[in-house]
């Protein structure tokens, strides 16, 4: 950025371009002179452009600061595409820098349009060159100078490059209008009479205020007479009327024109249509002041609402906008369909919730993540919105609604019956900050219902895939060392563990589908080991109390079952559990598992009176060298003995364990020194070691 507030002109994509002229001063009041400054400036600069001629902006110094593409290309060769900051001096030979620079003192000494015929060195050869000097005034009000140039050599004549500049204004997207000095009309070009409707007949040797609206004051027009007169531009915002009465607005620049002598000789005005621009700026306000409104109601919602409240509560506002008869809300799951989670529509009190179709849905998502879009919706004959809506064509205006980075769903808006878009194009920013407003309020709840509805058909596919199997671990009578029962485990496909499986499932609400599942694999799979061994399994206080999905699984089963309780699931009601236990029959026992990993065990066995009480792997381990955990052992034993229930031992993994918990009369045990859990077809041909203390004496 130079001093003057400009940027350079830079002919790659990347480089920087001018800012835009300040918009906002009112037309009724005079504009700030930094504002016209910077305004006139970009004018020359947009003009310029993409003129056939060559056009360049100086400081007061002579650094150029602005070089049009036209020059950039004619004069390439001297110090390649980049001028910004250069002087003359670095750019021509001494004696045609010098010239230059004294063109340019004497530009702005005069401080009008000055005109100068140098030579300049083309590639080709020695060029004589028409240059137009004149001053300009930046932002922070330093003197620039800025100038265009026309090759006028014999190879191209004056007349011609005066029909190239005429062409280049003729083809100009801005209104250009030429007056004399009782501002009579001398030219207009196209752009004019497509702006204000008027032929160039019809305005030649007229007064430009036949376009006067009436919507610019008296002492407007003389802060610009008077501006005008003492030869400084003037840059303002009028409204004006076109020849059949309707109002425009536009951005003009008007300069005095001055001859060879410095003598005013008329007035130029370079005009630029921004009437939609500032219909865009009025109807943003408009909207802000909704936005406000619309703010203040979302902050009013409760916490604690169900997501189809909020969501109808957001479209009721969106809505409530100008022109705009339904809003609805959308989000998307995670099987890739687009669930509506709201729909107000104005005259409708309670309109039916309709999921568009699998091709429709694909659409809005890939069409969400590019932002937001308004395109026509047509719904078929019998659609349920076609009573509401309007059958046929509609056009629809879309905001992707986003929450942590990611989609969550969009928020549609509808015109009333019409396929115009203006309406749509209108409310658009409005929606756009609505959707912001509703990944605020909707994205953590709809987030985590996701979430849960992802988790739960992950569990539903191992579920009906099958992506489990049991596997059985021998409980063993450690004086004999041989097998008495079998725990039943579960291994997934994926090699989650178990816990961290059920878990998973149990948060979703499909724990206990999840132990059906597992539990029948397991009783089915059970028929291959030996008939007089019992089978321990692993249930859930609630799958027991539910009582008939474990009835169902056990009808017709012989084995001897015990039911395997841990204390890290709390039971509510001991009564309800012992009543659920007693239905299942006297071929099913109870044992509480993890004994001495905490409290609630100890209130399971008081309160359940187990048959087995299962040594948590905590209080086995390093049993031969820690008396405390040898002696809580013996506390448990003697309880044990007590009433009536035995001890099984778990995670025996070494012999010195072994021998430890012999020692103390523990009878039960299992582990990976015994047996590790294996499939039934492979524990049929397994044979555990024997571990007997009398083997062990005799292989000594």
């Amino acid at each position: 950025m130079t001093r003057s507030g400009v940027e350079p002109h830079r002919p790659d994509p990347s480089a920087r371009r001018l800012q835009s002229p300040v918009r906002g001063h009112r037309t009724s009041q005079a504009a700030d002179p930094a504002t016209e400054a910077a305004s006139a400036l970009q004018l020359f600069v947009e003009l310029m452009s993409t003129a056939p001629i060559v056009a360049f902006v100086k400081d007061v110094a002579g650094r150029y600061i602005y070089a049009n593409p036209h020059l950039l290309a004619s004069f390439a060769d001297r110090m390649g595409r980049d001028w910004y900051g250069r002087s003359d001096a670095d750019i021509w030979p001494p004696e045609v820098a010098a010239q230059i620079r004294a063109n340019d003192l004497a530009a702005i000494r005069g401080g009008t349009l000055q005109a100068f015929s140098q030579a300049m060195p083309y590639s080709d050869g020695v060029h004589d060159v028409l240059v137009m000097k004149f001053p300009l005034v930046a932002a922070d009000r330093s003197r620039l100078l800025a100038g265009v140039g026309i090759d006028v050599t014999e190879r191209q004549k004056t007349t011609s490059d005066r029909d190239r500049l005429a062409t280049a204004i003729d083809q100009a997207s801005e209104s250009v209008v030429i007056t004399d000095l009782d501002a009579r009309v001398t030219y207009v070009n196209p752009a004019f009479e497509r702006l204000t409707g008027y032929l160039r007949t019809e305005v030649i040797g007229q007064n430009p205020r036949l376009l006067k609206s009436g919507l610019q004051s008296r002492t407007f027009y003389d802060a610009m007479w008077a501006a005008l007169s003492n030869g400084l531009p003037w840059v303002a915002d009028f409204v004006n009327r076109r020849r059949d009465g309707t109002l425009f607005a536009e951005e003009s620049v008007i300069s005095p024109i001055r001859d060879s002598a410095s003598a005013i000789t008329g007035y130029v005005a370079v005009s630029r249509d921004v009437t939609h621009e500032r219909a865009l700026e009025q109807r943003s306000a408009e909207l802000a002041r909704e936005r406000a409104l619309i703010a203040e109601t979302l902050r009013s919602l409760r916490s604690g609402d169900a997501p189809e409240a909020t969501a109808r509560a957001i479209c009721r506002q969106v809505a409530g906008l100008t022109g705009i008869t339904a809003a609805q809300l959308f989000v998307f799951d995670v099987d890739g369909l687009v669930t509506p989670l709201g729909i107000v529509v104005q005259g409708h009190p309670d309109p039916l919730l309709q999921p568009p179709p699998a091709q429709r849905s694909q659409h809005l998502r890939e069409r969400a993540a590019q932002g937001p879009w308004i395109e026509p919706c047509v719904d078929g004959p019998g659609h349920p919105y076609d009573a509401i809506l309007g059958p046929g064509e509609q056009k629809a205006a879309y905001a992707p609604i986003r929450y942590d980075g990611g989609l969550l769903g969009v928020l549609v808006i509808h015109a009333a019956g019409s396929v115009d878009d203006t309406v749509l194009t209108d409310s658009l920013p409005a929606l756009v900050e609505f959707a912001d407003l509703a990944g605020a309020v909707l994205g953590r709840v709809v987030a985590e219902r996701t979430e849960v509805r992802r988790g739960a058909d992950h569990i539903r596919a191992i579920i009906g895939g099958a992506a489990f199997a049991p596997v059985f671990q021998p409980i063993v009578d450690l004086a004999r060392d041989t097998v008495l029962g079998y725990e039943a485990l579960t291994r997934f496909t994926d090699g989650m563990s178990p816990d961290a499986r059920f878990g998973e499932a149990f948060a979703v609400g499909l724990g206990t589908e999840l132990e059906v599942a597992t539990l029948g694999a397991a009783l089915d799979a059970a028929d291959g080991l030996p008939a007089g061994a019992w089978l321990n399994v692993n249930v859930s206080p609630a799958l027991l109390v539910a009582g008939k999905p474990l009835r169902k699984l056990m009808r017709g089963r012989e084995r001897h079952l015990v039911l395997e309780v841990t204390e890290h699931v709390p039971i509510t009601d001991y009564g309800a559990f012992r009543s659920a236990l007693a239905a299942l029959g006297p071929n099913v026992r109870l044992a509480v598992d993890d004994a001495g990993a905490g409290f609630a065990s100890l209130r399971h066995i008081l309160e359940l009176r187990p048959a087995f009480v299962k040594l948590d792997r905590w209080l086995v381990a390093g049993l031969e060298s820690d008396a405390a955990r040898r002696a809580m052992i013996v506390g448990l034993q003697h309880f044990a003995r007590a009433t009536g229930c035995r001890l099984i031992a778990e995670g025996i993994e070494t012999e010195a364990e072994l021998k430890a918990l012999r020692s103390l009369g523990i009878r039960l045990g299992q582990g990976y020194l015994l047996g590790r859990p294996m499939p039934a077809e492979e524990l049929r041909v397994a044979r555990p070691p024997d571990r007997r203390p009398e083997n062990a004496r005799r292989r000594s």
